[in-house]
């Protein structure tokens, strides 16, 4: 029976690179669902996107507590549909979003009881999860040189995959400084944080087209710009999917071939129960997987993620912070090493150490 769903307002620091990267204060902040049944505690996160806001994000999730304390926590699917249900006239985002957190944790109570990692528990044929490749994330530089010597330090240090976040205006001259600097050896990739107009995302798709990269990631204002996003994609690798919240969206997506990765976000879209449905979508295509992760050191929605793809797909991606797991804040049972990183368990194989460095103070992210 699920006793109590807390919230914890995470403050864990993002570890800095050198030099330092900007929204070092804006992604150095978690929101954690701890949920207790049966006298068992879970562990879930969810990522507050809706303006870097958690507020709202807590009230859903204190309201779906009301209409599910006391239920048989085991009946995943049953509460999923139940949380769904409560929000139907609130559509995706917030709602699922706030989900997500505690479909994570009934997975990790679930995992737990049996003795199970979650992997385990989804594909049951699996003996021992796959190790699946991680790449680095980073938040912005103020300006490209800084950029060149941050990306320079972590090829040095093993890193061999790397997506930047500069400004849609800045990202050109800094994949010609970063090629320029360091050739093609490494994988390179651009969040463009759908910065540009159609005929400003083309024109981009053009010029970037001599650096080769892994790909380029919502290069077009709005989002859910599904014609732009095709029309881009005959041009070069595109991936979105951060921005996207239902299975359906997605297999509008697949249906038009209109990317080339596709990036759900297991602490956005309703949590393992909704991922499990994309990713097998997106698998069953014959297309990519790379999931989405902010990295802002939250860690418990990343290794939900790898979970679900290490049952469905040993060659999904994972988004990842610039640095290793923080031991100091989280237990974590599985393996992480520069280019990858396998899951264990039971359950999630992961959860934050108490007392968690709690702030109730959040900033305003910009990225235009």
């Amino acid at each position: 029976m699920i006793e109590e769903i807390q919230i914890r307002r995470g403050s864990i620091p993002l570890s800095e690179t050198i030099p330092p990267q900007l929204w070092i204060a804006e992604w150095s902040n978690q929101l954690f669902v701890r949920l207790t049944a049966s006298g068992v505690v879970g562990w879930g996160e969810v990522l507050p996107a809706a303006g870097n806001t958690p507020e709202p994000y807590i009230a859903m999730i204190r309201r779906f507590a009301e209409g599910i304390t006391g239920e048989n926590e085991a009946e995943i699917k049953g509460l999923w549909k139940t949380m769904r249900r409560i929000s139907f006239t609130g559509g995706y985002g917030i709602t699922t979003g706030a989900m997500s957190g505690i479909d994570i944790a009934l997975w990790d109570i679930l995992g737990k009881k049996s003795g199970s990692p979650v992997f385990k528990l989804i594909g049951e044929k699996l003996t021992s999860p796959p190790k699946l490749s991680r790449y680095l994330s980073l938040s912005r530089y103020s300006d490209n040189d800084k950029l060149r010597a941050a990306v320079g330090n972590l090829i040095n240090q093993g890193y061999k995959s790397i997506k930047i976040h500069q400004s849609a205006e800045d990202t050109l001259d800094g994949v010609r400084i970063l090629r320029q600097s360091f050739g093609k050896d490494f994988e390179l990739m651009v969040d463009l944080n759908c910065g540009f107009s159609y005929p400003a995302a083309e024109e981009f798709m053009r010029q970037v087209e001599p650096y080769e990269l892994k790909w380029i990631e919502e290069p077009v204002w709005p989002p859910d710009d599904f014609d732009s996003l095709r029309k881009l994609n005959r041009m070069g690798p595109v991936a979105a999917g951060e921005n996207f919240f239902s299975i359906h969206e997605f297999r509008r997506l697949l249906e038009t071939d209109s990317l080339t990765f596709y990036q759900p976000d297991v602490a956005k879209c309703g949590g393992i129960t909704a991922l499990c449905e994309i990713v097998e979508a997106i698998t069953t295509h014959g297309s990519r997987a790379a999931l989405h992760n902010r990295p802002h050191n939250g860690w418990v929605g990343l290794v939900a993620g790898a979970h679900v793809a290490s049952s469905f797909d040993s060659s999904a991606i994972i988004e990842s912070p610039p640095n290793e797991i923080p031991l100091k804040y989280f237990d974590f049972m599985g393996m992480l090493d520069k280019q990858s990183i396998q899951v264990g368990g039971p359950g999630l194989g992961i959860g934050p150490i108490e007392p968690i460095p709690e702030s109730s103070d959040s900033k305003l992210l910009r990225f235009h």
